[in-house]
């Protein structure tokens, strides 16, 4: 990473590559200051532009994407931006590629600070455009909420990934995590009560909450939110830990529960706020209308980012005519 960049924004950075570090693909990546250098890039993108890191940090990113200057000045703090460019070699060889962009802000401020730019070749069948747009969403987030405890399981509750906060948490080695079952990380009075709440995200509408303390930290009252992770079948599940309002230490007679509707005057906990994916697919229903062609392909293609597959069209024999459909294919594993 190039010095002299504020601690806030390096901070971020860091955390966005240390994420892509543990992910199943090579993705490019660069950050670029607002005022146009270049702060951070990773192996994959200098594979494609040649050099050396030490050659291009600090430098102006129009060195290397020469069209830069002309597109940053239409671009905000808010919003994804997608677009083709060249980028150049040290051999004078133009290479297109396509950038999927968001901006680095602090919260509160009124301009972006830097950019994230996800580059993949378009001539090269890399990674799915809608992929891209959600790692850069989900890596977003991870940097959003770097005190959160993130950790990923299997169907058998072994992690496969697990965030830098939760390795502090629980003073262990990423090595001495992954591979090993997540409940060995709870509070043991706790593991029942959060493992009937696990088996019961893997059930629709896939999602849920608990409660489960971590056995590194006793007294700290966590609550998790479940979503199951979607690809062929449900292969594991995600979790989202945080502390309860106010940090309260947990009651050490109470054990960890999995969410249950409030009967009549009991209290319940807020609801966790509606799946984005689900609202924008409500929202096609109540404007789809008969005929409707564009909306029907809009609605399918929130379905299927809703389910993590692919909208595809197909055609379909409807007597001795041949028509075209909208379906559904779930993307080839990309586990290595």
């Amino acid at each position: 990473m190039a010095p002299q960049v504020p601690y806030a924004v390096r901070q971020r950075i860091e955390t966005v590559f240390e994420v892509l570090s543990h992910l199943p693909l090579e993705q490019p990546v660069a950050v670029v200051s607002d005022a146009g250098k270049t702060i951070a890039l990773n192996a994959p993108l200098l594979k494609i532009v040649g050099g050396a890191s030490t050659d291009l940090l600090g430098r102006q990113w129009s060195s290397v994407m020469p069209g830069w200057p002309d597109r940053a000045r239409g671009f905000r703090r808010e919003g994804e931006q997608v677009f083709e460019e060249h980028l150049g070699r040290p051999d004078g060889e133009q290479v297109w590629v396509r950038v999927s962009l968001g901006p680095v802000a602090e919260r509160g401020e009124p301009r972006a600070m830097a950019y994230v730019l996800f580059i993949s070749k378009p001539d090269v069948e890399t990674i799915d455009h809608d992929e891209v747009r959600r790692l850069r969403k989900s890596l977003q987030l991870l940097a959003d909420t770097q005190t959160d405890f993130v950790v990923e399981i299997d169907r058998d509750g072994v992690m496969t990934f697990v965030s830098p906060s939760f390795r502090r948490a629980v003073g262990a080695a990423e090595k001495e995590l992954v591979g090993h079952e997540f409940m060995s990380r709870v509070r043991a009075d706790d593991r029942a009560a959060a493992a009937a709440a696990l088996e019961e995200a893997l059930k629709p509408p896939f999602s849920g909450e608990m409660r489960a303390r971590l056995a590194a930290e006793p007294d700290k009252a966590l609550v998790w939110q479940i979503e199951a992770v979607i690809g062929d079948g449900i292969v594991g599940l995600d979790l989202v830990g945080r502390a309860e309002a106010g940090d309260r230490p947990a009651d050490p007679a109470a054990p960890a529960v999995a969410a249950e509707p409030a009967g009549d005057g009991a209290t319940s906990a807020p609801p966790a706020p509606e799946d984005p994916r689900l609202a924008a697919i409500r929202e096609r229903l109540k404007t789809l209308a008969p005929g409707d062609q564009a909306g029907l392909m809009a609605l399918a293609r929130a379905v299927a980012d809703a389910a993590g597959a692919e909208c595809v069209l197909y055609n379909v024999m409807r007597g001795e005519a041949v028509e075209t459909a909208v379906g559904w294919r779930l993307p080839p594993s990309s586990s290595p």
